[in-house]
């Protein structure tokens, strides 16, 4: 699970003031990092909860691909998908 914490605190970098969330249900910047972090606390007490944020919030068009779409980053966002699809089938075997 620290892997897809990991991937949670590059998306969270990425994260600016400024960062446009009109494609998602956030009303704030605020809000989606606090749901990052619950979510990441989740998977660190071993929650499924969390690993159920992180797989729908990695879908294709779910929030981080939307927000990496309208913010500039959709490039390092497929990588970091990439990343995480394979970690995902890692916890599958």
């Amino acid at each position: 699970m620290f892997e897809i914490i990991k991937l949670g605190e590059i998306i969270k970098s990425k994260i600016a003031s400024d960062t446009d969330l009109m494609w998602t249900h956030y009303n704030s910047i605020e809000e989606l990092i606090a749901e990052i972090d619950f979510n990441s606390k989740l998977l660190e007490d071993n929650n499924e909860q969390g690993l159920e944020f992180f797989l729908m919030s990695f879908l294709p068009t779910g929030t981080f691909q939307e927000i990496s779409m309208q913010n500039g980053w959709s490039e390092e966002y497929l990588k970091l998908a990439s990343q995480f699809d394979t970690i995902c089938e890692n916890l599958k075997r």
